[in-house]
């Protein structure tokens, strides 16, 4: 049985506002007093809960719909995600039940050639072509686009078109049932009225209060999760994207949100989809919460998810798409172990959202969704193995991902998503060669993810998205020419890059992303200038990189990854000036990025990575410092190193970093020496 009796179609750059009124008329027209509306219709923005893997959510909606409502517009025809739902739709359902609104745009039927006569600007998606047997109804809502009042009697008699073919029954029918309907409601809000007059008897009196006091209390208290779980979901979107908030403000909010939804949810019975929106607000919550820096409290939230999870599956261990949120989650949780240097809890995570995936794929091999998912999955076990130092393992599983993305993107040459899983799995491949010195297999796997993007870019090159991935790939290229030696061709790479880094930076100056590419990308150019032995250069690349570093960080001075990227910048410029010379200056950048970092690891001190880049630091401090400063900065480091090594936490190009302490500190004068 459907569970939407529509689903619509839409681009939402421009088409959200005549959307919602669309979706508000067509599922209340008609509709019993008694019902709270007549249709069930499926819009992404008021039906999809939170989820951290967009495309399988809108597919499965599509599967349990009876009609498609498509909003026909000249920038919905552009987009990828409106073609894609269409295919689905023909594909599974097929053009009968696709119903069209035009929003913007020329529509005309060509009777010579029995289709729509295609043009540039058409308003309808390009997988249309030729799929109509005759001219379909389609109902003009041009005059509404920029939004439309439910209650307007034209846009309701328009909407009704819509809604009369998803009942089945003539429009005019339809209409005057929602005027039989209006006047009965009217009729029986008099009656309830009178009635309540003539009401009697105490105890049926209150047997009615009580009644309507729980439905009440059931109804409120199934609003009030909803909207908690909302308010997880929207705070931890709007923290992680927002600058300048204090860190201990936005966590504190952060749990406080948190723990009104966990009291909501254990103060009744909450229904399955409550639970479940609760387990992905709680994910969300948790990536803001890592993004902070809270690596513990971002992994009591996301195994909180997964508890949810196990619950909801324990009463319906059938239901796949609950088992694929289950795995999401174990994902999420190796992510924020990952992150807090708990290499065999990763590990463990990944693999047991492998397995789910595996028999999800393995049960009906022919369905996408599981092998998209099952690739994404042997990426992150690739990359814990790596981490663990396992390269042959990790190159085994990229490998194996590589070749579920070729006979997805073969299978489906069009669809720009699976195009994207396969340079995603060029580029992990890429990266274990580069990694083990196969520079030259490195970069063959490098520049076919290049011209993949390059395509994906040139097709849509309005979309920044797919420009950004022609920056990324472009570092990719340029990372494995340096390594090979090929520093001109590096060069180029970086500078390619680099420009359309600035490029989208220019375009939109708000966002942080962008800016942040750019300063890496300056990092990367000064690294090659460095080893071309222009120091004059690189030190210009790397100030620049720096000012942006520096302007992010003050501006959102809670944020670590900012105040991480600020004390690699300042190491950068403390190399190139102690090469230049500059001794006092080299010392003043490195020791402004170790107060940096040893912020970060006094913060988290859980997190593995914030405790290698102290010992970095330290390290650093140490070159550019007089003997006794130098042997007391080393012998830092060596106890953190020590201690790292003792747990097993150093990673494999870590794990000599002890012994070359050692030997740092055995090349300084003896103390003695220094109090002559």
């Amino acid at each position: 049985m459907a569970l939407y009796d529509a689903f619509v179609s839409y681009s939402h750059l421009r088409d959200k506002p005549i959307a919602g009124a669309l979706q508000s008329v067509v599922q209340t027209l008609g509709k019993p007093w008694y019902r709270r509306r007549a249709l069930r219709v499926f819009r992404d923005d008021t039906s999809l809960s939170a989820t951290p893997s967009l495309w399988p959510s809108i597919e499965q909606a599509l599967g349990q719909s009876r009609f498609l409502i498509l909003l026909a517009s000249p920038e919905a025809a552009a987009s990828p995600w409106v073609n894609k739902e269409i295919s689905f739709w023909l594909e599974k359902k097929g053009p009968e039940t696709l119903l069209i609104a035009l929003t913007d745009g020329e529509l005309a039927w060509d009777e010579a050639v029995g289709d729509f006569g295609w043009r540039e600007g058409m308003p309808l998606p390009p997988v249309l072509t030729g799929r109509f047997a005759s001219e379909p109804k389609w109902v003009d809502l041009r005059a509404y686009r920029a939004g439309a009042d439910p209650r307007d009697a034209k846009f309701t008699e328009l909407a009704a078109d819509f809604a009369a073919a998803i009942h089945g029954i003539p429009k005019e029918d339809l209409l005057s049932q929602e005027v039989r309907q209006q006047r009965r409601a009217l009729r029986l809000a008099w009656g309830a009225a009178c009635s309540l007059l003539l009401l009697t008897g105490v105890a049926g009196w209150q047997w009615k209060v009580a009644i309507d006091q729980r439905d009440r209390a059931e109804k409120t208290l199934a609003a009030a999760t909803r909207a908690a779980n909302s308010l997880i979901f929207e705070l931890a979107r709007e923290f992680r994207n927002r600058t300048g908030m204090p860190m201990d403000l936005v966590r504190k909010i952060l749990e406080r949100a948190q723990e009104l939804q966990r009291q909501l949810a254990e103060s009744g019975e909450t229904s399955a989809d409550l639970r479940r929106s609760e387990a992905i607000a709680l994910m969300d919550l948790s990536r803001s919460l890592l993004a902070l820096g809270d690596t513990k409290a971002a992994l009591t939230a996301a195994e909180r998810a997964r508890e949810i999870m196990n619950r909801l599956l324990a009463g319906n261990p059938s239901n796949d798409s609950w088992r694929y949120d289950l795995s999401v989650s174990l994902v999420w949780i190796g992510d924020v172990r990952r992150a807090a240097g708990d290499r065999t809890g990763t590990l463990a995570a990944y693999e047991e959202s492998l397995a789910i995936v595996r028999t999800l794929a393995a049960a009906d091999p022919g369905n996408a969704r599981w092998q998209a998912a099952l690739g994404a999955n042997l990426i992150k076990v690739g990359d814990a193995r790596l981490d663990a130092g396992d390269r042959a393992a990790a190159l085994s599983g990229y490998e194996e991902s590589l070749a579920i993305a070729r006979k997805l993107a073969a299978a489906d040459p069009g669809n720009a998503m699976w195009q994207l899983h396969l340079s995603a799995s060029l580029n992990k491949v890429g990266d274990v060669r580069l990694d083990t010195g196969d520079h030259r297999q490195a970069l063959v796997a490098y520049e076919e993810s290049l011209a993949i993007m390059r395509s994906l870019a040139a097709a849509d090159s309005g979309n920044a998205e797919w420009q950004r991935n022609v920056h990324v790939s472009l570092d990719k290229v340029g990372e494995a020419r340096e390594a090979a030696g090929d520093l001109t061709g590096a060069l180029a790479a970086y500078e390619e890059s680099l420009a359309i880094a600035r490029k989208l930076a220019a375009a939109d100056p708000g966002n942080t992303q962008w800016q942040r590419d750019i300063s890496v990308n300056l990092d990367n150019v000064g690294d090659v200038r460095r080893a071309a032995g222009d120091r004059a250069g690189a030190l210009a690349a790397y100030e620049e990189s720096l000012a942006i570093a520096r302007k992010l960080a003050v501006a959102d001075p809670g944020n670590a990854g900012w105040q991480r990227d600020l004390s690699v910048s300042l190491n950068n410029v403390g190399d190139m000036r102690l090469a230049t010379g500059d001794r006092s200056g080299a010392l003043a950048a490195y020791e402004e990025g170790l107060a940096i970092r040893r912020k970060l690891a006094v913060a988290d001190p859980g997190n593995i990575a914030r405790q290698a880049d102290l010992v970095f630091s330290l390290w650093r401090v140490s070159t550019a410092s007089d003997p006794a400063q130098a042997r007391a900065v080393l012998r830092e480091a060596l106890a953190i190193a020590e201690a790292l090594a003792r747990e097993d936490k150093l990673t494999t190009a870590q794990q000599d970093w002890p012994k070359r302490l050692q030997e740092a500190l055995a090349k300084l004068p003896p103390e003695q020496a220094e109090a002559r």
